[in-house]
């Protein structure tokens, strides 16, 4: 699987929920690159904190990422790629939208988050346009306090008026998704089986879903 995580607003979650998903990847015996293509290059500094095993964090100039995903796709070491896009539109995340088998698209429940998001998913309807491929997207909830709130339901409602496609799994504002920059350690390994551990294993399994069914009606179509 090729996911992008895009977001051209900071402070969402992006970086966090990739390197989540990453790591549940690894941690259950599957080969991982991550390309971190942030400028704060969080994921790197992260990664070196406590590697995991199948894990593979690359940092790199936005302007190399062709090449570089080029080379590593055609290596065929890897089951999966992740990128961890910059908090700004460029380039890069044309490129990176065009190869991905699905697009991330974390956002908290406010109507700023709301409205940048709707921007990563004019730019992905553009480029699936452009290649003349479907490219899957998911808004994902993040940082949601643990009860409803007007806030949130606001939220939900909006993304229903709009018909925006969301992932079922939110995440919870939870100390574990800060704690994981502090010790290097995944909230699938701080808290498995429950709180953030299961959150992330939830989103997985619906990543792996949407992917599997897309791929399934292109073969039919094809």
């Amino acid at each position: 699987m090729i996911i992008t995580f895009a977001s051209s607003k900071g402070g969402v979650g992006k970086s966090t929920t990739c390197a989540a998903i990453a790591s549940a990847l690894a941690l259950n015996g599957e080969r991982v690159l991550l390309i971190d293509l942030d400028q704060n290059r969080t994921l790197d500094r992260w990664a070196k904190k406590a590697p995991i095993e199948g894990l593979t964090v690359s940092a790199i100039d936005p302007q190399k990422f062709g090449s570089f995903f080029r080379e590593k796709e055609a290596s065929g070491h890897y089951d999966h790629i992740c990128i961890d896009l910059p908090g700004n539109r460029e380039v890069t995340l044309f490129k990176a939208l065009a190869r991905s088998d699905l697009v991330v698209i974390p956002a908290q429940a406010s109507e700023p988050d709301l409205r940048e998001a709707l921007v990563v998913v004019s730019d992905i309807r553009d480029v699936a346009e452009t290649t003349g491929r479907p490219i899957p997207y998911r808004l994902l909830l993040t940082k949601i306090y643990p009860l409803r709130t007007r806030v949130t339901d606001f939220a939900y409602a909006e993304l229903a008026r709009l018909g925006l496609p969301l992932f079922r799994t939110a995440l919870v504002e939870r100390s574990a998704y800060r704690e994981m920059f502090l010790n290097g350690h995944p909230p699938v390994l701080t808290e498995p089986g429950k709180g953030a551990g299961q959150e992330i294993i939830d989103l997985l399994a619906e990543i792996r879903a949407i992917v599997a069914d897309t791929k399934s009606e292109l073969r039919k179509a094809g």
